[in-house]
């Protein structure tokens, strides 16, 4: 749900919003949420019931989260091959350097993609 909420969470209303965030984000229980909403358990639940097949239905029209997740495991995979490549180059050679530099480059075209939000530091390949 988590991911979800990161693509799709700002088409939610306020109310759907503050809810989802304190029961998933937060962790409190339906009833914590239902004192503090003025209202039922069972009100918090159903609300919580409609967010999430909201959530799931514009992810099924529009797919946001399995291509984010199809693009992270095409970096990663990169990321892999170039380690592995690393190993096998001498550390003298100017293709090593040549090899710096275009890791240099995907590590910034990587940071303007925002596709490694999860591990928000500098890629070292």
């Amino acid at each position: 749900m988590g991911l979800l909420y990161d693509f799709y969470g700002g088409l939610l209303t306020q109310k759907q919003q503050k809810v989802f965030g304190l029961y998933y984000l937060e962790n409190l229980s339906l009833a914590e949420i239902a004192e503090e909403e003025g209202t039922t358990r069972q009100a918090v639940h159903d609300l919580l019931q409609r967010t999430e097949k909201r959530l799931a239905g514009w992810e099924s029209k529009l797919g946001l989260v399995d291509r984010y997740l199809h693009e992270f495991d095409a970096v990663q995979e990169v990321k892999r091959a170039i380690r592995a490549l690393e190993k096998l180059l001498p550390a003298d050679e100017p293709i090593a350097t040549a090899f710096a530099q275009a890791n240099t480059a995907l590590t910034r075209l990587l940071t303007i993609l925002e596709l490694d939000t999860e591990n928000r530091q500098t890629i070292i390949f």
